[in-house]
């Protein structure tokens, strides 16, 4: 069997840093996901290879809020949900979107092409302004599998509190999370918070 040019801890380290510093400040530098496998690539947990295929198999995830333009009524955002769910079913997308005093916070999920193409369809939406990404990039599986658009009104430093937890990477120390669209999206976004608080029984 020929050895890998890239065998020993050493090496590993100097392959991923070199791909790492080629991709800085591009659209293909590492993100959560693509980094936590890299580290199993350094340690020699992984194969390149299975590295790959774990890449293949992962599904594309984006995470952002914005502002609407004008505060949106009841109406306004069950049709913002009626269209997101049909179109969704029919793109294999799946996420979770919540308000709350103007402004939105979206989860989507999906194969990457799909979730790219609505994600530039939102920056561009009339409706909102201020678009901010927290997150994008592949994740191992769907956290949202069972919801074609999720749907939450929360109150805003309830939501600041999620955002600014899942941004960082961090335990959330706050309010209690009972509720369920919360817990999915920390669990999603890496912290451990959800896992730990305790639901209601």
């Amino acid at each position: 069997m020929q050895n890998s040019p890239y065998d020993t801890p050493s090496q590993r380290q100097r392959a991923v840093a070199m791909a790492v510093a080629l991709t800085v400040d591009t659209p293909l530098a590492p993100q959560r996901y693509e980094r936590h496998l890299l580290s199993l690539y350094q340690s020699g947990t992984l194969t390149i290879e299975e590295v790959v295929e774990l890449l293949d198999l992962s599904v594309y995830q984006v995470l952002y809020h914005s502002r609407a333009t004008k505060p949106p009524n009841e109406t306004d955002l069950l049709a913002l949900l009626d269209w997101s769910r049909r179109f969704n079913a029919e793109h294999q997308i799946t996420g979770l979107l919540l308000y709350s005093d103007n402004r939105y916070v979206q989860v989507l999920e999906g194969p990457e092409a799909d979730v790219r193409a609505l994600y530039t369809r939102i920056k561009k939406d009339p409706r909102h302004e201020q678009v901010v990404t927290v997150s994008e990039g592949p994740s191992p599986q769907r956290r949202f599998a069972d919801w074609r658009m999720g749907f939450g009104k929360l109150a805003v430093p309830l939501i600041d509190q999620v955002l600014e937890a899942a941004r960082q990477q961090t335990l959330y120390t706050g309010i209690p999370l009972n509720d369920p669209h919360l817990q999915a999206l920390l669990l999603a976004f890496g912290s451990t918070a959800a896992s730990e608080q305790k639901t209601p029984g």
